[in-house]
């Protein structure tokens, strides 16, 4: 490995763990804190818990793996990857699922839909940048930035718990754009330093326009195109 390379793998090794620091204090004001009763929590709340966890985990392990070189173990957790990823899916959908049968009857459709357009486009874009991630995996360029590009996701939940719990939510402040614009300007700023470099731009352009159609996507969340397919999304899916 050159020197340029494990300066490199560091970088994304302290990225990784700045990831984890905010899940975790993200997670901790509305789950981690009712340990070890977690009273008002079900199972499906701790498996997709798991899940998360599992995932930011494998995402400061496998660059760790590569700069000391165990790349057999990579490669493993890496397999194991092809589990947890889809049962994430599966899980984030699960939980939409129950939100919007626990609200429905109080909000309405359309207003509960309207919320779950940040959820659903997580959910989205955390498929998407999976699967490229998967399709470039013998590309270690490629593949890396869309792992990048799935850990960038996972911010979004933790800045929205820790604004919930920390800041004064009673202001007249939309606080959900501050998550979607620090996840869009992320993006914006990591193909910068790629185009500045003069490295391949394509993963974090798809990463870039990826999250910047889910920024239109929440201000189009009570147009009828969306709640269309929030309609179709109840009668298939919930």
């Amino acid at each position: 490995m050159t020197q340029a390379a494990t300066v490199n793998t560091r970088n994304i090794i302290f990225g990784m763990i700045m990831v984890f620091i905010i899940v975790h204090i993200g997670f901790h004001a509305t789950y981690i804190q009712y340990f070890p009763t977690f009273e008002e929590f079900t199972w499906l709340h701790h498996i997709h818990g798991a899940l998360m966890a599992s995932w930011v985990f494998l995402l400061v392990l496998q660059p760790v793996l590569i700069l000391y070189r165990k790349f057999a173990v990579h490669r493993f957790f890496g397999k194991l990857s092809y589990v947890i990823a889809p049962l994430m899916i599966i899980s984030m959908l699960i939980i939409a699922r129950v939100s919007y049968h626990r609200w429905d009857g109080e909000y309405g459709s359309v207003e509960v839909f309207s919320w779950q357009s940040v959820t659903w486009m997580q959910l989205l874009m955390f498929g998407l940048f999976y699967s490229l991630a998967i399709y470039y995996k013998k590309n270690t360029f490629r593949h890396m930035r869309f792992m990048i590009g799935t850990a960038i996701i996972m911010i979004g939940p933790s800045l929205s718990r820790i604004i919930n719990a920390y800041l004064d939510t009673s202001l007249e402040v939309d606080f959900e754009l501050i998550p979607l614009y620090f996840k869009t300007g992320l993006a914006a700023a990591l193909l910068s330093l790629d185009l500045i470099k003069k490295k391949d731009w394509m993963p974090y352009s798809i990463v870039l326009l990826a999250f910047l159609f889910a920024d239109l996507v929440y201000y189009a969340r009570y147009s009828e195109a969306w709640q269309s397919f929030g309609r179709f999304v109840v009668k298939v899916l919930y």
